[in-house]
Parts: structure tokens; sequence; C-alpha cells
């Protein structure tokens, strides 16, 4: 019943993301997927100075499942598993990099950033958390994720029952991708 879940997931995002002009990121096992959407918000100023406002282009970052099921199922000890996340996180951002810089639709985009059940750690690949400041945005966004994590994860249910997940906002600046990587 969870392949089947899974395959159906799969194939909406499939759609979802032609729909929607997302990019997979250095290769279909890349844990990153991007569009560029247009900002609709109050204005953000972040740690470096970099500015996002309301109208600006932003590289809105999504995380391929697929990707993220294999980490997932490489052990079964957290540890291990936060471990081979970390490294393949930093090899994507890398590709990130090299592929802003090579599609020129990306020059005037200053800001990426996506909302996250896996918040946690992501301050030393060089990204900003924030809280999600609509509390609708943040319960749809939170449940949304707990059952895409329920579907991909291995441990299915089991893994939301004793946590308390909290989707955040995670941006990074293209100054500090071009700096740290």
């Amino acid at each position: 019943m969870k392949k089947i879940f899974m395959y159906i997931w799969s194939l909406w995002e499939f759609i979802f993301a032609k729909l929607n002009r997302i990019h997979t990121v250095g290769g279909d096992d890349s844990e990153i997927r991007i569009a560029i959407k247009k900002y609709k918000g109050e204005k953000l100023l972040l740690n470096d100075g970099t500015v996002l406002n309301n109208g600006d282009k932003f590289g809105e970052l999504h995380l391929n499942n697929n990707a993220l099921t294999q980490i997932t199922s490489s052990s079964s000890s957290p540890i291990a598993v936060g471990i081979i996340a970390l490294k393949r996180f930093k090899k994507s951002i890398k590709a990130l990099k090299t592929y802003i810089d090579e599609h020129h639709e990306f020059d005037d985009v200053n800001v990426f950033m996506g909302y996250t059940l896996f918040n946690e750690g992501v301050e030393m690949l060089g990204f900003e958390v924030r809280d999600i400041k609509s509390p609708l945005e943040k319960f749809i966004v939170t449940h949304y994720e707990m059952l895409l994590l329920a579907i991909f994860h291995p441990d299915g249910f089991k893994r939301l029952q004793d946590n308390k997940f909290t989707s955040k906002m995670v941006l990074i600046t293209r100054n500090t991708i071009n700096s740290r990587y």
C-alpha cells in the first residue's frame, strides 16, 4: 500500500514540477530542486544585508523526496542519517551554485528559500531559519510536509508519533552561496 502512495505522489510531483517549472539541480539524485518565483510579502532583511522586497524574484527551493527516501533508508541510526544528509546537501548546494551561475534567468535572483521540517542544523550550511509568520500557512505547510514524511520515510506514520514537527522557512543568499561554496 505504501509503495502505491509513493508512486502516486511521485507522479503528482512530476506533473506539479512540470507545471511550475521546477528544475532538478545537479542530476536526478540531487536533494534540491528550484523554481523562480516572485516574492509576495513583507520586506525581508537577511543577516548579510541582502533585502528581499515584495515583487522581487527569488529561488524557491524544493526537496527531492525520492532522494530523501534514499537518505533516510541508508541507516537506522538518526546520527548516521544526519551526517549523510549533511554531506549530500553540501554537495547539492555546490551544484546549486553551478546551476545559478550557468542559467542566466537567475542573474537577478539573490535569495533562495523554501519551507521544511528538516530545519535543524541547516545553519551549518549557511541557511537562516525563520518562523513562518502566518499561522494558517504554518499549519498547512507543517501538515502537508508531515504527510510527505509519513509517505516517504521508511518508518511511515511511526516517525511522526513521538516528534513535534514544525515547518520553518529556510533562506540562503547568493552572497552566502558564493562565499561558502
